[in-house]
């Protein structure tokens, strides 16, 4: 019989990568993209929209802590208008349209 544990891990497997898709302010999509990139490299940023202020923060989910904790900052310090869209994670279909 297959334990509950083994059931809920069967359920929810490991995933290989975190995109994040993120709405800011247009005129500081590239300061918050250079930010990000510059923080040791915790996401690689992609702009999806420069007009709209859409970027994607790909990252591994070792990561995805410190890129919240990033994120958070920016909001809080430099840009109040960034908002995370959606979590693409492994869908690479929707993430590179």
């Amino acid at each position: 019989m297959i334990s509950e544990e083994l059931k809920e891990k069967l359920n929810n497997p490991p995933r290989k990568s975190v995109n994040l898709v993120v709405k800011v302010n247009p005129e500081k999509l590239n300061f918050i993209s250079m930010v990000v990139d510059g923080h040791g490299r915790i996401a690689l940023p992609r702009t999806r929209s420069g007009k709209e202020g859409i970027l994607d923060f790909l990252t591994s989910p070792d990561c995805v802590e410190d890129l919240y904790a990033v994120l958070d900052d920016i909001k809080k310090n430099y840009d109040p208008t960034l908002e995370i869209i959606k979590d693409l994670g492994d869908n690479w279909l929707e993430a590179v349209i």
